[in-house]
């Protein structure tokens, strides 16, 4: 018998496929939604299969005899000589986004996505005329949340709109349960909205300087201040240092470990913030040093700080220390495969060991006195042996 022949479940199927691409433009254009249609073709079979499966023709008619669904099934009459005349689905036709949905099975879900666009076009708006487009994207997260959540978002995207420059911190905000995680979480979705509301994805806010740890390895750099503490990237930019060399590293307890090193200080990378650093005059004017991970992420942000500090050498992440130390790695279970064009050839082979066993070797696995031998062979005889100062 013909495949061709569309049963109930595959208009179905095409009413989901319909429903899934075009529901984002539904929800930017209520006018649309109405006026859209789907028309399904059911494909009768010619006389030819009817002859061939007979009984399977027979099931495919009942089938839309018996169906309740929305739409509309058109009939109409066919005359083949061998079976006479004969009346026979021809097309489900679908109107408007309502039916459409529904023949999909997402009928529920259609009609809280229009009640919760309607509440976020009424509360939020006027806005600009990509309010709605804005609403439709962000459409997949809002759904998804909680009756209390989804105030909470109606509530705070006004509020900034509303107040385009507070220069308030996120504790500061004045809606209940907006705190610094759940605005991490919603960040994109809020900033989508109150761009659709004034034109402008900036929220006003500020955050918390993120702090950065500070080894002064040589004391007389900065006299009267405590070797080892935190501070802001500004305040850090603006302390009055001229190092002559600076040795970034990710580990913090290696950073804490450090002993005294002439003309050095050491500080915590960050990870992929990493090339903020490149940005203090200071850290520029010295001898850079990175030493990171020993896996795909930590090369990718070695890459990443020399595209901005060209001169930065790394510290032990080179064929010899990962040969030495190979049994001591794991499997990067998260490897990154951004493109890095930035490394030497030592390090680009490192890297490409690693990847061919997705291996890692993290920082602090490189044992210490092994570690810590290497810095002061590296930075000369000049620094101190105080390994446990």
């Amino acid at each position: 018998m013909s495949t061709r022949c569309v049963l109930p479940p595959a208009a179905a199927a095409k009413a989901l496929t319909t429903y899934s691409s075009r529901r984002r433009r539904w929800l930017a254009d209520p006018a649309l939604a109405e006026q859209d249609s789907l028309t399904v073709a059911l494909h009768p079979p010619s006389e030819q299969q009817i002859a061939e499966d007979p009984d399977t023709v027979v099931v495919w008619v009942r089938s839309w005899r018996a169906y309740t669904g929305d739409g509309h099934v058109e009939w109409a009459i066919r005359r083949w000589p061998s079976f006479g005349t004969q009346e026979v689905p021809v097309r489900l036709t679908l109107a408007g986004a309502g039916q459409i949905a529904s023949a999909a099975g997402r009928e529920t879900e259609w009609r809280a996505l229009m009640m919760r666009r309607d509440v976020l076009v009424d509360r939020l708006g006027p806005g600009t005329e990509t309010l709605s487009t804005a609403v439709a994207a962000t459409a997949a997260k809002w759904l998804d949340l909680d009756n209390d959540d989804f105030v909470r978002l109606t509530t705070i995207a006004r509020w900034l709109s509303d107040h385009p420059n507070s220069g308030y911190l996120i504790r500061q905000l004045p809606v209940p349960g907006v705190d610094t995680k759940w605005l991490s979480r919603h960040h994109g979705m809020v900033e989508t909205l109150v761009e659709g509301v004034c034109g402008n994805r900036d929220l006003g806010i500020r955050r918390l300087p993120g702090l950065r740890d500070v080894a002064l390895c040589d004391p007389d750099l900065l006299i009267g201040t405590p070797r080892r503490f935190a501070t802001s990237l500004e305040e850090l930019t603006a302390l009055p240092l001229t190092p002559a060399r600076t040795l970034i590293l990710e580990n913090k307890e290696g950073l804490y470990a450090l002993p005294r090193l002439a003309g050095t200080v050491a500080l915590h990378g960050g990870g992929y913030t990493v090339h903020e650093l490149a940005g203090i005059p200071w850290v520029v004017n010295s001898e850079v040093w990175y030493w990171g991970d020993l896996d795909s992420h930590g090369f990718a942000i070695l890459d990443r700080l020399r595209r901005h500090l060209p001169h930065v050498r790394s510290l032990l992440m080179d064929t010899a220390t990962l040969a030495r130390w190979r049994t001591l790695a794991v499997r990067e279970h998260k490897p990154t495969f951004n493109e890095v064009s930035h490394l030497t050839e030592s390090e680009a082979a490192a890297l490409e060991a690693l990847r061919e066993d997705d291996l890692r070797l993290e920082q602090e696995r490189i044992p210490w006195p092994y570690a810590l031998k290497r810095i002061l062979i590296t930075f000369g005889s000049g620094q101190s042996s105080a390994a446990a100062d």
